[in-house]
């Protein structure tokens, strides 16, 4: 049912007169009370549907209608039926227009007929405009099909997708999924099977649209494009007006003026956009996304970020550990200092392998390396004030080593726990969870080793990875969440709400290289809010700073290892035991944490 609005408006239990409401309640539902913007609500519509909100919002003289309607009887002449589906949310069908068969009844809306014909006769000029954009996307299909490259085409779309976690397009009323957690029209249903299967003539126009437009996207930025149309419907109109912006935005970044963009074919635009992104990840503004967990929707924005995006100064925690515990003291310079933080760490490790019997003091569970990530973790935690947050990795570097360099027999081999995850809690935010404070940390920490394992192979060609061998392509630039735990038990089970994450290596350094091939999102910085508010863009630069930390972390660790000049212990500890028994209590830097106030000088 439409849930009560704040104010104590009548909820959707029965009539509302004209200017009694009526639109408010729609507004609750289209937005989930206020959980998502009317901009996006209004983006997951059909022109009609959209049109039609645009229309009655703010109307005195809209009747809300809450009694289920009678099979037998036709509806009441300008009666919008009302609908809702779990994933699609709320639609909103035309007099007369028989309803979706799945979709659960939420009520109807009497509108003025006059506002009826003024929808009517705006959505036909959308039509036009998106009739003429779909013959150049149909003429681009055609054209495979003479060609006999639409077979292929359409082989290398379905890989596409199924190295992205989520897929749920919307073209008019049809549904283009891939998702663990609802539909899977694209893959486990056989749509894009069957599409292989039949002529083009016997596709639906939508089937015709999907495919030439989900090309498309991956040509402007891999798969991960296809994420920005979640929850959201795809037109050929749509699509070239998301690429001249997204050109627009591009060219602006750079200084560059737009050229004749607007005139490009649609796959050349695409390719286009592609060369532009590497373009920006080099400039003084920082590619990002915004994710809506409600909708799966993840929209690219730029944020006014200058490089070189590491910390000015090094955060005062890890100067701590460094100083107190590795004997570093800091020279003013960043990566130097961090880069001389990890030798030390990495030759306490060696010594303590080296002496196993020695009766002196014992090392860290989980090593000095492991403990120097660990106060990288802790400060991003405190520096945003995240509940929790984590940096994931595997766990001995010489099992990326190949037969041959470059190749991924190394990478392949590995299994879930040849990865680990350091994963700690807020000295004190987290007080409150208690006991339970162990299971949500080990749980996150598990799923976070799951997914680097998934993502482990996303950087090497398709043809080098075995067909049986599923993995997704990494990520690659920083994203900020809200609403997270939606749709993902995991994420319910670990109280995950707001999130950021900042991988690496990041896009504007070049990949982490070892044994002779190029990784991203082979590391991170994540951190989680269980309640509000939500994180803002300056906690996401402080995450990233915090990631360039571990960058040099990992960057020091492999050179030294490919040059013989290091012998590099795995790491550690972070197992089901260590966290179990609540090692992070007994981190030197989760003391220094707890003892320091935030914004204090270093010493």
């Amino acid at each position: 049912m439409i849930p009560r609005t704040a104010d104590g408006a009548t909820a959707a239990g029965s009539a509302t007169g004209p200017g009694s409401g009526a639109t408010a309640l729609l507004l609750a539902e289209l937005t989930r009370n206020g959980r998502i913007s009317l901009r996006l609500a209004c983006s997951r519509l059909t022109t009609w549907e959209s049109l039609l909100v645009q229309h009655v919002l703010g109307r005195g003289d809209v009747e809300f209608l809450a009694t289920d309607p009678d099979p037998n009887e036709p509806a009441a002449p300008g009666t919008v039926t009302l609908t809702r589906s779990p994933l699609a949310g709320l639609s909103l069908w035309a007099p007369g227009e028989p309803t979706g068969p799945e979709a659960e009844h939420v009520g109807g809306l009497r509108v003025p007929a006059e506002v009826l014909d003024a929808v009517a006769e705006e959505t036909r000029v959308f039509e036009a405009r998106e009739a003429a954009d779909r013959h150049e996307a149909d003429t681009i299909l055609r054209t495979w099909e003479k060609n006999g490259e639409l077979d292929d085409r359409l082989a290398r779309l379905a890989d596409w997708v199924e190295r992205v976690e989520s897929v749920y397009i919307l073209i008019g009323r049809d549904v283009f999924s891939k998702s663990d957690a609802g539909t899977n029209t694209l893959t486990r249903q056989g749509l894009l099977t069957g599409l292989r299967a039949s002529p083009v003539d016997d596709w639906r126009p939508a089937d015709r649209l999907f495919v030439v437009l989900a090309y498309c996207l991956f040509v402007s930025g891999r798969s991960v494009r296809f994420e920005e149309f979640n929850g959201l419907q795809l037109s050929a109109t749509g699509l070239r007006e998301f690429l001249l912006d997204r050109h627009a935005q591009y060219c602006a970044a750079l200084d560059r003026g737009p050229g004749g963009a607007s005139g490009l074919p649609l796959l050349e635009l695409a390719q286009v956009v592609r060369e532009l992104m590497h373009d920006v990840d080099r400039s003084e503004l920082m590619r990002y996304r915004r994710i809506n967990g409600l909708t799966f929707v993840k929209n690219e924005r730029l944020l006014d970020f200058p490089l070189p995006r590491d910390p000015e100064t090094m955060p005062e925690l890890v100067v701590r550990h460094g100083r107190l515990n590795l004997g570093v003291e800091p020279t003013g310079d960043v990566r130097a200092d961090l880069r001389a933080m990890t030798l030390a760490a990495v030759a306490l490790d060696a010594a303590a392998e080296a002496a196993e019997a020695d009766p002196g003091p014992a090392p860290p569970a989980q090593g000095a390396v492991g403990e120097l990530l660990a106060a990288v973790v802790l400060s991003s935690i405190v520096a945003t004030d995240a509940d929790y947050g984590m940096s994931s990795s595997v766990r001995d570097l010489s099992g990326l080593r190949g037969v041959r360099p470059g190749s991924p027999d190394g990478v392949l081999a590995l299994k879930k726990g040849d990865f680990f995850c350091c994963c700690l809690p807020h000295p004190s935010r987290m007080a409150e969870v208690g006991e339970e404070t162990a299971p949500i940390l080990w749980r996150s920490a598990q799923r976070m080793m799951y997914n680097r394992w998934h993502f482990a192979p996303g950087e090497y060609d398709r043809a080098e990875i075995p067909d049986k061998r599923h993995y997704f392509f990494p990520p690659q630039v920083p994203d900020i969440a809200e609403h997270a735990e939606h749709h993902h038990g995991g994420h319910v089970a670990s109280r995950v709400r707001y999130t950021i994450r900042a991988p690496g290596a990041q896009v504007w350094h070049p990949p982490f290289t070892v044994f002779g091939h190029g990784y991203r999102g082979c590391y991170d910085i994540r951190l989680v809010r269980m309640e509000g508010p939500p994180f803002t863009t300056t906690e996401l630069a402080e995450a990233v700073r915090h990631c360039s930390l571990v960058d040099e972390l990992w960057r020091t660790l492999a050179q030294g290892l490919q040059s013989g000049t290091l012998h590099v212990p795995p790491v550690a500890g972070f197992d089901r035991s260590w966290y179990e028994s609540r090692g992070w209590e007994r981190l030197r830097p989760f003391g220094l944490a707890a003892r320091t106030p935030a914004g204090a000088d270093p010493v």
